[in-house]
C-alpha cells in the first residue's frame, strides 16, 4: 500500500461566538457579477477583541509541535516574504511588498469611527469540485459542513441557521501567497459548526428579550413527538383560537 504523504493540516476550535451572515445549510453560488460556480459555504464569526487575541495565541498539539494560529500566521508571512523575493525584479518593483491579510477584521462604529471592541473571522468551504489527480481524477466531489447541536448531536435537514445564532467553529488552516498581487495570509477552512443558541426564521434569542435561565419548565422535543408518525407536534397550537393577546402579533 502506498504511503499517504498528504500533509495533515492544523485543526482548531473557536470559543463561543456570534454567527454573522451564516451560509451553512445551502451553498452560496454568488451573483451574476461575482459568481461562485462550485458553490461555497461560509460564515463570519464575531468575538470580542479580548477573546480573539487569547484564541489566536492559544497553542494546540500538531504532530510533534505546539502551534497557535498566530505562530502559523507568522510562519506564513515569512514564507510569503521568501516567495516574494523569488519573483522577477519587475514584479517586485511593481508590487512593492507583501500585502498581509490579517487573521481577523477589527469592527468600527460607523458613526464615531471608534473600535467597537469586537472582531470578525471569516470561514469558508468550497461546496463542490473535481478530483485533479489519482484514481478519481475527473470525477466530481461535493461536501458540506458538519452541523451539531449544543449536546453534540448531528443536526439534520430543515434547520435554518440565521445570523445572531451562537456557537463554535471547527476549522483547518492553510497558508497562501498570491504572486500576482502579493497578498498573503492564512485561509480558515470551515469544517464543522456547533450551534449552542439557535436563531432561525425570524426568531430571537432569549437574552434579546431580557430572559435568562430559570428553574422550571424545560422544552424537550421528544415530549411533543407523535408516537406513530414521529412528527414534532409542539407548534401546532390549540384548536380553540388564539390566546389572549395573540391578535396583536
Amino acid at each position: 500500500m502506498a504511503k499517504d504523504t498528504k500533509k495533515k493540516l492544523p485543526q482548531f476550535t473557536t470559543p463561543r461566538g456570534i454567527f454573522v451572515y451564516p451560509k451553512l445549510t445551502e451553498p452560496d453560488y454568488g451573483t451574476k457579477d461575482y459568481p461562485k460556480p462550485d458553490g461555497e459555504y461560509s460564515l463570519k464569526f464575531r468575538l470580542s477583541l479580548e477573546d480573539a487575541e487569547a484564541f489566536v495565541d492559544r497553542k494546540i498539539k500538531h504532530g510533534d509541535e505546539m502551534v497557535s494560529l498566530q505562530s502559523l500566521y507568522n510562519a506564513a508571512m515569512q514564507d510569503a516574504e521568501r516567495q516574494f523575493a523569488e519573483l522577477k525584479v519587475e514584479s517586485r518593483k511593481k508590487l512593492g511588498s507583501v500585502k498581509p491579510n490579517d487573521l481577523f477584521t477589527v469592527l468600527y462604529d460607523q458613526e464615531t469611527e471608534e473600535p467597537t471592541g469586537e472582531v470578525e473571522f471569516k470561514f469558508k468551504m468550497k461546496a463542490s469540485g473535481e478530483f485533479k489527480q489519482g484514481p478519481k481524477a475527473g470525477k466530481k466531489w461535493s461536501r458540506k459542513p458538519d452541523l451539531f447541536d449544543a449536546k453534540g448531536r448531528k443536526i439534520g435537514n430543515g434547520v435554518n441557521i440565521w445570523g445572531g445564532s451562537e456557537g463554535k467553529v471547527s476549522f483547518a488552516t492553510r497558508e497562501y501567497f498570491v504572486a500576482g498581487t502579493a497578498a498573503a495570509g492564512l485561509t480558515l477552512m470551515l469544517g464543522g459548526v456547533q450551534v449552542i443558541e439557535l436563531v432561525t426564521n425570524g426568531s430571537r434569542a432569549a437574552n434579546s428579550y431580557g430572559f435568562g435561565e430559570e428553574e422550571g419548565y424545560g422544552y424537550d422535543p421528544d415530549d411533543y413527538r407523535d408516537e406513530e408518525s414521529g412528527e414534532d407536534k409542539s407548534d401546532e397550537g390549540s384548536s380553540e383560537g388564539p390566546a389572549k393577546g395573540e391578535e396583536d402579533f
